[in-house]
């Protein structure tokens, strides 16, 4: 009888996993859609808002970052508009105060 119920929940957690990662693929796929170079540009960042991409410019210029870098100062200094004269000035500031260190 015990390796009726071990077989029963080997296949209910089974089926749980399958359907898990066809939500997750489902999410995924969504996503690469919504960042689809045709419609967004090279890697998506058309698809980020202007203030963004306008702060993704000030960086390139400033920094040589990680697309990742570049990309959480850009969102940082968009948020925090009391960063401003740091983001215009130095972006490894900004990365710091997010944690974000090796600069």
């Amino acid at each position: 009888m015990s390796r009726i119920v071990a077989a029963a929940v080997a296949l209910i957690l089974i089926i749980g996993s399958a359907s898990t990662a066809i939500a997750e693929d489902g999410a995924t796929q969504k996503q690469i859609d919504q960042r689809d170079p045709d419609f967004c540009g090279a890697g998506g960042a058309g698809c980020d808002p202007a203030e963004v991409q306008r702060w993704k410019a000030v960086g390139n210029r400033l920094a040589d970052l990680s697309s990742a870098d570049l990309s959480q100062y850009a969102y940082a200094c968009a948020k925090h508009p009391d960063w401003k004269q740091d983001c215009e000035t130095n972006p490894v500031v900004i990365l710091k105060r997010l944690g974000i260190e090796g600069y």
